[in-house]
């Protein structure tokens, strides 16, 4: 009889020996390869923006806060389409899509009075699902730029922790 065992067979008997379990599995991979120009950088695809402290004597005096700035940045853009006979890609557009208060973004928590205004680097003001007007897209890496400010609904003012979850969508042409 001899004991020279394939080293893979004693793993098993060794792991039950020790009280542990050894279990071989399988990973299962999935996926979708498309045709767009851009990639949405990893930082970028889910930000949390930290709003600060806001008296509530500036929401009744101005009406708003101030601005709280983020950037969503788009990486290895490539304007050449795979299926050649199409046009390339000239253009983008961002659809931001949140909880609709009066068409601002709301919010959840303690805090009532208020809701969340977006508006990109031009001033255009985002409405929950509906897309912001389109802008034009160059190769390599672009930077877009928006901002967050809580604004008056014209409801009773409530003091408060607040929270909101907007997404985002990019459209390419």
């Amino acid at each position: 009889m001899s004991w020279k065992t394939p080293a893979l067979a004693t793993i098993p008997l060794l792991c039950l020996l020790n009280g542990t379990v050894c279990w071989a599995g399988d990973i299962n991979l999935s996926g979708s390869i498309i045709d767009v120009p851009c990639s949405i950088d990893v930082d970028s695809r889910n930000q949390t923006l930290d709003m600060g402290l806001l008296p509530a004597t500036q929401i009744i005096r101005e009406g708003q806060g101030g601005e709280h700035a983020f950037t969503i940045k788009l990486v290895n853009c490539l304007l050449f389409r795979v299926n050649e006979q199409l046009p390339e890609w000239r253009y983008f557009q961002i659809t931001f899509d949140g909880l609709n208060d009066n068409g601002k973004f709301g919010i959840i928590g303690n805090a009532a009075g208020v809701a969340l205004q977006i508006s990109d680097n031009q001033g255009r003001i985002a409405v929950p699902g509906v897309p912001l007007p389109t802008g034009q897209l160059s190769s390599g890496e672009m930077s877009l730029h928006y901002s967050a400010r809580l604004v008056s609904n014209s409801r009773q003012l409530h003091t408060g922790e607040y929270s909101s979850l907007v997404s985002f969508k990019m459209d390419y042409y």
